[in-house]
């Protein structure tokens, strides 16, 4: 618990540092997309102080449980892997295939019909934001491949 205090006002204070530190930029609509990311970072931060405080006296996890290094190092597999391929394939499709690898490796096993829907249409809606996001609201140029 005190590491996650810790961390949470690290974290608070870097992003109020950053928020602040965006009024060195003068062109305005250079300003917006990070003050919109470091808010977000900052409200994160708040949420998790918040709920640690709050949940002190809730059991946490067993306190003896090892680290995951199997699923930390598939993560970081996964990773390299989508950095890999991502400007052969194209980024939205190698990001939906990406989410589909991690939703299934911190999932479990898709027991029943509904969650295996959910495994594949959660990425598929998440990919779309990040379509609306990138391509039309922000026309970013995102790496293109054989398919985009």
């Amino acid at each position: 618990m005190k590491k996650d205090v810790i961390v949470s006002l690290v974290c608070l204070a870097g992003a109020i540092f950053l928020f602040y530190s965006l009024n060195w930029i003068d062109d305005e609509r250079a300003q917006a997309f990070p003050r919109v990311v470091i808010s977000i970072i900052g409200v994160l931060s708040l949420l998790l102080l918040v709920q640690t405080l709050a949940l002190k006296s809730v059991k946490q996890a067993a306190a003896g449980d090892p680290f995951p290094w199997a699923r930390f190092m598939i993560m970081f597999g996964l990773i390299v892997v989508y950095f890999a391929i991502m400007e052969r394939i194209g980024f939205y499709l190698s990001a939906f295939l990406f989410f589909i690898a991690v939703t299934t490796l911190f999932g479990g096993a898709a027991k029943r019909a509904t969650k295996a829907v959910s495994r594949v249409g959660l990425p598929l809606v998440f990919t779309g934001i990040l379509y609306l996001l990138f391509s039309v609201l922000l026309k970013v140029q995102t790496p293109r491949g054989m398919l985009f």
